[in-house]
């Protein structure tokens, strides 16, 4: 029986009352399996089991996020602890090379819905909320992590580097590193996954529909965010941001760090899972970033 068969059989059991026309597989994702249901319908299935635990604890946060943002969310109409089910959000990826080909009023009106999106994000009092306990975000570091995480690629990574790239990786960490106070910040909710194909573009009003993927999201640091924007998209977009979000920019210094560090992360992620797939992951991402 083909994946597909299976994953039809387990849908039917999930949802009996979907009558399924069409289904097609996409196996592309790192942590997930998706089924796409007559064009309408995703069904999320994790592929690994380490992240079972995650789907169930991700319906919660979509759940508690959804009254706070105003773009597209996934809506699970089912959760449990393998799979999630809901219902499409259209659009497509919102890579870089289409994103600088449209004219200079829809760039800047992408950046204010991410802006926006981030800033309404970041903002969610989590203080005030009981009937759920939020968990730290998969990507949250404090400094004795990062600090691991460096000698993890003095190790690993630097026999595979040239001596300028390692010169390169020294100068990036070490300094940041001297200082725990780079490393302090006051937890928010935070998303630090949204890469371009989390990003729902839409082609032809030139806008954004909707985010999707929640299951790195949880308490972290807001920074961690824009570095992820910084990476992908670089810093003159993520300049944009400030007009319609203009607290980002205290987390300037603390993003660069972080986008400066992901290539080499997800290197090292490649080394210790012995997957080749990590390490190609994030071609085609931007390298403007300012060093001033």
């Amino acid at each position: 029986m083909s994946e597909l068969a299976i994953y039809k059989e387990r849908i039917r059991e999930i949802a009996p009352q979907i009558i399924t026309e069409t289904a097609r597989l996409n196996q592309d994702g790192l942590l997930n399996d998706i089924v796409i249901v007559n064009d309408k319908i995703i069904f999320r299935f994790s592929k690994r089991d380490f992240y079972f635990k995650n789907l169930r604890e991700e319906g919660e946060l979509l759940r508690l996020l959804r009254p706070y943002l105003t773009l597209q969310i996934p809506e699970p109409f089912y959760v449990d602890d393998e799979a999630m089910a809901y219902r499409l959000i259209p659009g497509e990826t919102l890579r870089r090379d289409v994103l600088m080909k449209l004219p200079e009023a829809d760039q800047q009106a992408i950046a204010d819905q991410l802006a926006q999106f981030f800033k309404e994000l970041h903002g969610i009092p989590v203080g005030e909320i009981t009937d759920f306990q939020i968990p730290l975000a998969d990507a949250l570091m404090k400094y004795e992590g990062w600090v691991q995480v460096y000698q993890r690629i003095q190790e690993k990574v630097f026999p595979l580097l040239q001596p300028h790239q390692r010169d390169w990786a020294r100068a990036h960490f070490e300094p940041y590193l001297a200082d725990k106070k780079n490393f302090e910040y006051e937890l928010k909710m935070v998303d630090t996954d949204v890469p371009p194909y989390h990003i729902l573009f839409d082609n032809q009003t030139r806008r954004i529909n909707g985010i999707i993927d929640f299951g790195c999201a949880g308490l972290g640091d807001p920074a961690i965010d824009f570095g992820v924007i910084l990476y992908h998209y670089g810093e003159s977009f993520l300049e944009r941001f400030y007009r319609v979000y203009p607290e980002a920019e205290v987390y300037r210094k603390r993003a660069r760090f972080y986008a400066g560090a992901h290539e080499i992360r997800w290197l090292l992620a490649g080394i210790e899972r012995n997957e080749n797939l990590w390490f190609a992951v994030h071609i085609g991402s931007a390298k403007d970033m300012k060093y001033y």
